[in-house]
């Protein structure tokens, strides 16, 4: 059996601290790599979208504000269609936001008479599978 130095033990030692640094610092790229592709412009655009997408409240306030934009811009071009006076400009821009607001508020009740309407028109129009 040979004898065990304090220059074996040392050199053991180095040997196994060589080993934790080399998989020490392939974490760190493996870690650096990860952190440069979540921080590239495109995939923070991507995870931004895709976290929006899935909250309930955004999807309910982006709803609410498309139909409120849609329900103004309808009523402006109803009532005052592409008119050059100036009055009628400023009118038509008042009751596009009084529309807006207005819809914006009561989107569900909206979305629901819209939903009634479809079923209607579905019903009336689609022959059902007892008039074949």
């Amino acid at each position: 059996m040979k004898k065990v130095t304090p220059n074996d033990t040392l050199n053991e030692a180095i040997a196994l601290l060589e080993i934790k640094s080399a998989a020490q610092l392939a974490d760190l790229k493996s870690q650096f790599h990860i952190t440069y592709e979540s921080l590239r412009p495109v995939n923070l655009i991507k995870n931004t979208l895709k976290e929006a997408t899935a909250s309930p409240t955004l999807k309910k306030g982006i709803s609410s504000a498309a139909i409120g934009m849609a329900s103004g811009y309808i009523v402006k071009k109803l009532l005052f269609r592409s008119s050059l006076n100036p009055i009628k400009i400023a009118a038509g821009l008042v009751m596009q936001t009084l529309a807006t607001n207005l819809a914006t508020k009561n989107s569900d009740n909206i979305k629901s008479g819209g939903q009634k309407l479809v079923h209607a028109l579905i019903s009336r129009f689609m022959p059902s599978k007892r008039e074949f």
